[in-house]
């Protein structure tokens, strides 16, 4: 009888430390990298003075863009199904010279590679 009791005991021993292992959180996942098109759009919120954004100064944690020209949109490393953050000015083009926005800052979770995120002031959409 003894030995019956010690090996039901030994054997919920067994199932109780097996059923810790299975049910243990698996280990973090490090983050996707992926690389999507920042917009910096007029219809939300930026260059509030009108005119549309020409320059972009940008940081997102990744890397700094230091002048990116000629439109309103950045090709920017981020963390795929994560919020990421990016602080940004922009130059505004507005006949004759322009004008410089204030900084801002937002976050925003991009979801696959190459999608487009629109940022500003007014919040954030992605395609």
């Amino acid at each position: 009888m003894a030995i019956k009791k010690a090996a039901a005991a030994m054997a919920m021993a067994i199932a109780t430390a097996l059923s810790a292992v299975v049910l243990a959180a698996p280990p973090a996942q490090a983050a996707t990298i992926g690389y999507v098109y920042i917009s910096f759009p007029q219809w939300l919120g930026n260059c509030p003075n009108g005119g549309s954004a020409k320059t972009i100064w940008a940081d997102d944690g990744w890397q700094v863009w230091n002048a990116d020209a000629g439109d309103d949109l950045i090709y920017g490393r981020v963390a795929l199904g994560q919020t990421n953050t990016i602080s940004y000015t922009l130059f505004c083009a507005k006949w004759p010279a322009g004008y410089y926005q204030p900084g801002y800052q937002t976050r925003f979770v991009p979801t696959r590679n190459s999608q487009t995120v629109w940022v500003g002031p007014a919040g954030w959409t992605r395609n």
